[in-house]
C-alpha cells in the first residue's frame, strides 16, 4: 500500500489550522503545506509551526500533495476544486471539512478527473473560538470525523484517510452523503436553528416586556448559547443543506403541535409522557468512555479486490451504531482474487452486531475478540 507524505492544507482557520497541527505531532512522516487566501493566516500558521511550508498560489499548493483538505467553508469549496484540478497528481486523494455533503459530494464528483479520489468528511468538533490563533492539535480528540465514502470510492484511498484521521485521535465514522445529511439536520442544524429563533421572538418581545431579557437565566442562555455562532457559516449551511433542513422543521413542528393540542385540551398524560421520554432519552445519550480492552473484538472479512467494498463494509458497520477503532487490508493465501479485512470494534457485543451487519451485504466474517473470556 501506497504512504501519504505530502499533506496540504487549504484553509488555516480553526479546523485547518487543528488538522494541519494534529497531522504534524501525529507523526514526524508528514510534510505539511498550508494555503489561505489571507496572507497573515499563513504567516501565524508557520511561524507557530501548525505548518512546515507557504504554498504561494492555489497551483504550488497541490502540486506534490498526496492528500489535500479542504477546510474553507462550504460556499467556497467548489471554487477551490475548481482552481487546483488541473493540477493535481494522478491518485491524489482529497477530502473536505464541510458539514453538509449530499450535493458538495455530488458536484466535485463531476468536476473532478476520474485518477482523483474525493472522500467527504465532517469532524464534528469545534470551538467558541475562531482563526488560526484558536489552532489546537487535541481538537479532535476522541471527537466523531464522519467520511462519507460512494460505491466508488477505492479501497486504498479510504483506508488511508482513516489511518491518518484515527492517528489524531478522532472516531472515525462512515455514513453514506444523504444519511450524513440527514442526521445533521437533526442533531445540529435543527438546534442552532431553533437557538436563533427562540432568541428573535424573546428580542422582539421586549417592546412590550421591558424586564425580558434582564431575567433571562440558566435554560435561556443554556439553549441559546449557540445562537452566537458565525453568521456567514451557518448561511451557507442552511442553505446547503436545506432539503434536510426542512424535513427537519416539519418533523419538529408535528411534535409542537401534539404538544400544544394535548395542553389545549388538559391532556396532562400525554404531557406527563412527553417530560418523561424526554428526560429518559436526554439522561441516556451515549457518553464517552475510555476504551476497555476486554471488549475488544476483530473482524477478518474476505473480500474481492474491487472497488467499493471497503465503503459498503464500513457503511454497514457504522449504519449499525459501532465504531471502527482501527482498519487494515492484508493480502491473502486463503482468498485467491482479492485479500483480509481486518476491522477493530468495541463495546459490549459490538462485535456480533459488526459481524451480522456485515454478513448481510454478503461476505464471510470471522470475529475473535482480542482478550479471551
Amino acid at each position: 500500500m501506497r504512504k501519504i507524505k505530502n499533506i496540504t492544507v487549504i484553509g488555516l482557520g480553526l479546523i485547518g489550522g487543528s488538522l494541519a497541527l494534529a497531522i504534524k505531532e501525529s507523526s514526524n512522516e508528514f510534510n505539511v503545506t498550508g494555503y489561505d487566501v489571507i496572507i497573515d493566516a499563513m504567516n501565524i500558521a508557520k511561524y507557530r509551526n501548525v505548518i512546515d511550508k507557504i504554498a504561494i498560489s492555489y497551483s504550488d499548493a497541490v502540486k506534490d500533495a498526496d492528500l489535500i483538505i479542504i477546510a474553507t467553508p462550504l460556499s467556497n469549496i467548489l471554487n477551490v476544486i475548481n482552481e487546483i484540478r488541473n493540477f493535481l497528481k494522478k491518485g491524489v486523494i482529497i477530502t473536505d471539512v464541510g458539514s453538509a455533503k449530499e450535493n458538495i459530494v455530488k458536484e466535485v464528483h463531476k468536476v473532478l478527473p476520474e485518477e482523483v479520489v474525493f472522500i467527504g468528511g465532517h469532524p464534528m468538533a469545534g470551538s467558541e473560538n475562531e482563526g488560526i490563533l484558536s489552532a489546537r492539535a487535541d481538537l479532535f480528540k476522541n471527537a466523531f470525523y464522519i467520511l462519507t465514502p460512494t460505491e466508488k470510492t477505492g479501497s486504498e484511498p479510504l483506508l488511508l484517510l482513516h489511518s491518518i484521521l484515527t492517528k489524531i485521535g478522532a472516531k472515525v465514522v462512515s455514513l453514506s452523503p444523504q444519511e450524513h445529511d440527514e442526521i445533521v439536520s437533526l442533531i445540529s442544524h435543527l438546534p442552532h436553528i431553533l437557538s436563533t429563533n427562540l432568541v428573535e421572538l424573546v428580542n422582539d418581545e421586549q417592546d412590550k416586556l421591558k424586564n425580558l431579557f434582564k431575567l433571562c437565566a440558566g435554560g435561556f442562555r443554556d439553549m441559546t448559547r449557540i445562537a452566537v455562532s458565525n453568521p456567514k457559516m451557518w448561511i451557507d449551511i442552511t442553505f446547503e443543506n436545506k432539503n434536510q433542513i426542512i424535513n427537519a422543521i416539519n418533523k419538529y413542528i408535528k411534535h409542537l403541535e401534539k404538544f400544544k393540542d394535548a395542553l389545549d385540551n388538559n391532556n396532562i398524560d400525554y404531557i406527563k409522557s412527553h417530560y418523561l421520554k424526554a428526560k429518559e432519552a436526554r439522561t441516556n445519550l451515549p457518553k464517552y468512555v475510555d476504551k476497555d480492552i476486554s471488549n475488544l473484538y476483530e473482524l477478518m472479512i474476505a473480500i474481492p479486490d474491487k472497488q467499493g467494498v471497503l465503503s459498503e463494509i464500513t457503511l454497514a458497520i457504522s449504519s449499525a451504531s459501532i465504531n471502527i477503532e482501527d482498519i487494515s487490508i492484508f493480502h491473502s493465501t486463503e482468498y485467491l482474487g482479492g485479500g483480509i479485512l481486518k476491522i477493530l470494534v468495541q463495546g459490549e457485543n459490538a462485535g456480533e452486531i459488526a459481524k451480522k451487519a456485515v454478513e448481510k451485504k454478503g461476505y464471510e466474517v470471522r470475529i475473535r475478540k482480542i482478550i479471551g473470556d
